[in-house]
Parts: C-alpha cells; sequence; structure tokens
C-alpha cells in the first residue's frame, strides 16, 4: 500500500504498481476549470484520485479493462474522500467509447508504450505495458471521439512512442500545444514526455524540463510539483 496525504492506494493485485513517473504526470496535468474528465487505463486509480484532490468539482470517469486492477482501483475510490468524483467502468476503451455519448473537456491517461517488443509471459503485465490492446492509433481515434472542440488531452509516453503518437495524432485532428521533458537526473536522456493535445492548432510551448532527482535526492523540482500529495515534503 502506499500512502499519500490525502488518499491511500492499495495495489495487492494490479501488474502496475505506482511509480515515480507516474505520481509527477499526476502532478503534472492542470485540472483548473475543467468540469469532466475521462482516465483511460486508470490502473490503481492513482492519477483519477490526484486530479480528484486537485479540483473537488471535477467529475472522472475511469477506464480500466482488467479486472484485476480494477479491483485495487475500486478499493481505492470507495474509501477516498472523493469517492462521489469517481466512477470506475471495467471496460476497453474502444467498447466505452461505442457505448458513451459523454464528451470530455479533460482526458488523461499513461497508455501501454511498448510496441513491438518482446511480451511478458504475464498477460497482466502485456496489458499494462504493450499496446496489444490499446495502439497508438486507437488511442488518437479514442481521444478524437471523446474530446470537447475546447478540451485538453495530457499524454506521458517515452520519447520514440510520444513522436509516433504526436504523428498519428495528427491524422486525427489532434495538435501537440504544450510538451514537457521529464529526465531522472540532470546526467540522463530524456526517461518521458508530457504532451497536451488539442482540436485547435496553436504554437507549441516547449516548457522547462523536469529533473526527479538532484545528486541523492529529490530535486527541488519534484517536491515542490509533489508537495501536496507525498508524506514526506
Amino acid at each position: 500500500m502506499f500512502t499519500f496525504k490525502q488518499f491511500k492506494i492499495h495495489q495487492e493485485h494490479t501488474a502496475m504498481k505506482v511509480c515515480t513517473d507516474s505520481c509527477l504526470f499526476g502532478g503534472l496535468i492542470n485540472a483548473d476549470n475543467h468540469t469532466r474528465a475521462l482516465d483511460i487505463g486508470t490502473g490503481t486509480g492513482l492519477l483519477s484520485l490526484m486530479l480528484a484532490q486537485k479540483n473537488t468539482k471535477l467529475q472522472i470517469d475511469a477506464i480500466e479493462i482488467d479486472n484485476n486492477a480494477a479491483i485495487d482501483a475500486q478499493k481505492n475510490f470507495s474509501k477516498s474522500v472523493f469517492s462521489n468524483q469517481i466512477k470506475l467502468e471495467v471496460s476497453s476503451i474502444q467498447d466505452f467509447t461505442k457505448n458513451n455519448s459523454e464528451k470530455y473537456d479533460l482526458i488523461f491517461t499513461n497508455p501501454p508504450f511498448y510496441e513491438n517488443s518482446l511480451l511478458s509471459p504475464s498477460n497482466t503485465k502485456n496489458i499494462a505495458h504493450h499496446t496489444t490492446l490499446l495502439g497508438l492509433e486507437d488511442l488518437a481515434s479514442v481521444i478524437q471521439n471523446l474530446l470537447l472542440p475546447t478540451g485538453k488531452a495530457w499524454i506521458m509516453l517515452p520519447p520514440i512512442s510520444f513522436n509516433k503518437f504526436r504523428e498519428t495524432a495528427l491524422d486525427y485532428g489532434l495538435f501537440c500545444t504544450e510538451i514537457t521533458d521529464i529526465h531522472h537526473d540532470t546526467e540522463k536522456p530524456c526517461l518521458r514526455k508530457v504532451g497536451v493535445f488539442e482540436k485547435t492548432q496553436k504554437e507549441t510551448i516547449l516548457n522547462s524540463p523536469v529533473f526527479i532527482r538532484d545528486k541523492n535526492e529529490y530535486s527541488a523540482q519534484y517536491k515542490e510539483i509533489l508537495k501536496d500529495y507525498y508524506l514526506i515534503f
């Protein structure tokens, strides 16, 4: 179990545990002035809970295809003070899109990102890590269908997958309007890219990179971004 300042994450059943970059992604997402959000592949529900804490007026639909992860997510949602803000749907995002007429002004996802790489013997890990069930083109199509004209979609991917998604997104009328590079430290190359995608083309804002570590401790940047969540900050 991972304990945050305002909620707890039980992760006994899921293949994907709480990790540093996911926490950072949740801290970076801007939830201000949004009312309806969609969490694609919620896993343990970490991002939904972080966003619900940021904006207590935000209503979130959290989608998860893996039954084991959904067990943890439901427990985490129901035991939190934000339970009335989050609704869990156990479904593929493709089926959810077909059966749902709701549109969202905020979509966020930390999707599977290992394309064409060696699969694990664990099917749950394949679902969590690989694009076997949700390809980048599928993701772009889903976002195009469910995002309001003035909405924003936040996505975190490794650099190669991010660049592929950015190209694919253009075919679906989605434009990258903001990018933040995440590094483990100042000596390491970019680990993840966080991007904002919108339906209106604008000049892309390149934010200052974020470094998780500074020598042997968390960086001042990381502490500032996650000070409302981590007990140690």
